[in-house]
């Protein structure tokens, strides 16, 4: 896959939203905007993932590399996180082990015990890495044309369950499917769809009214417009690739942007235990003024130390021992521009 800087940033919003909503007041609760933004990150962080499955599988549908390089860039860090709560936090080992098999967004007693209520997004992300594994190992890359179906059944499920936003896979997924049905999109028609939307005031228009249903569609009080939200997040995420207005792509494509994007996962793991205990103890001004500072900082050093060491060497391994890759260096993410999207002509 050719690199796209626009991934880049808004992978970045997506985790900044999500600390955002974790760690900040970010207006009166009267407004909800924190479980606001909360949602907004987690829609942008799953239609993403669902994005980059597919390109991924529809350009090369090797199941047993995609799955080794999945897993070690998800569970290496997941285990030494609940490996440090249940060795230095009390955190209680029945419910690590629920996380570490990724099943306590079902078994949700895992969620309860000390920073481990982030942990149910992963099982979502792993349970859906061993779904389109399957998938794509018994049909091959047709079976990919599946994922549209299966977004409009899992919607289906949520609006008979009255669902808005949900940690079980069956109510949530269709935020990820939704990623892939955009990939499928962009697969076959990025080229056509790019040429209609080269009249910047018609791309303006429809980006703006895309944020503004992506909004409405995330807040607790837009009631069923909640069921649309991740086709409201694919629709935006695409606009933005294909036709984001000039200063938004130098926003999205730039160093910093790369740079939290590449350690994305690192922070959205630690940055819950740096707000835990004694860290979220105190008034107002001493939560948000004095320890907030100190627990981001916590945070971002840890999160470069696990992307760029821990995190590196499982992937190193991966590659190297059990695919038998050519040893190549991990590093930041290129800035540079792209010249076009994955599968475009």
């Amino acid at each position: 896959m050719k690199h796209l800087p626009g991934l880049d940033g808004l992978r970045a919003a997506s985790i900044l939203l999500v600390i955002g909503a974790h760690t900040l007041p970010l207006g009166p609760k009267i407004l909800q905007v924190n479980h606001l933004a909360g949602v907004m990150g987690m829609s942008l962080f799953f239609c993403l993932s669902g994005y980059l499955i597919t390109s991924t599988l529809l350009q090369k549908p090797d199941v047993w590399p995609f799955l080794v390089k999945r897993i070690f860039r998800i569970v290496p860090s997941m285990w030494l996180y609940l490996a440090i709560l249940v060795l230095f936090l009390g955190v209680q080992w029945q419910n690590a082990i629920l996380n570490a098999a990724f099943v306590s967004n079902y078994l949700v007693a895992g969620l309860n015990d000390g920073p481990t209520g982030i942990l149910w997004s992963l099982c979502v992300e792993v349970q859906f890495y061993l779904a389109i594994g399957l998938l794509v190992w018994i049909a091959g890359v047709r079976g990919l044309y599946l994922i549209p179906f299966a977004a409009l059944a899992v919607t289906i499920v949520r609006i008979d369950h009255h669902s808005y936003a949900n940690i079980a896979t069956h109510l949530r997924v269709d935020e990820i499917l939704a990623g892939g049905c955009l990939a499928l999109v962009l697969h076959f028609r990025s080229s056509a769809l790019r040429d209609w939307l080269a009249t910047g005031t018609r791309s303006r228009l429809l980006l703006g009214a895309a944020v503004c249903v992506w909004l409405v569609s995330c807040h607790p009080l837009g009631g069923p417009m909640n069921y649309v939200r991740p086709y409201a997040t694919a629709l935006m995420m695409g606009l933005v690739l294909l036709a984001a207005p000039e200063r938004l792509q130098r926003v999205l494509a730039s160093k910093a942007a790369a740079y939290i994007a590449h350690i994305s996962y690192a922070l959205y793991i630690y940055h819950s235990l740096m707000i835990w205990g004694w860290m979220n103890e105190g008034s107002t001004a001493v939560r948000y003024l004095v320890k907030r500072p100190i627990s981001w900082s916590l945070t971002l050093v840890a999160a470069h130390l696990s992307t760029f060491y821990w995190e590196a060497f499982w992937q190193r391994f991966a590659r190297q021992r059990i695919l038998r890759e050519q040893p190549r260096p991990i590093t930041a993410p290129s800035a540079s521009p792209a010249r076009s999207l994955p599968g475009s002509r």
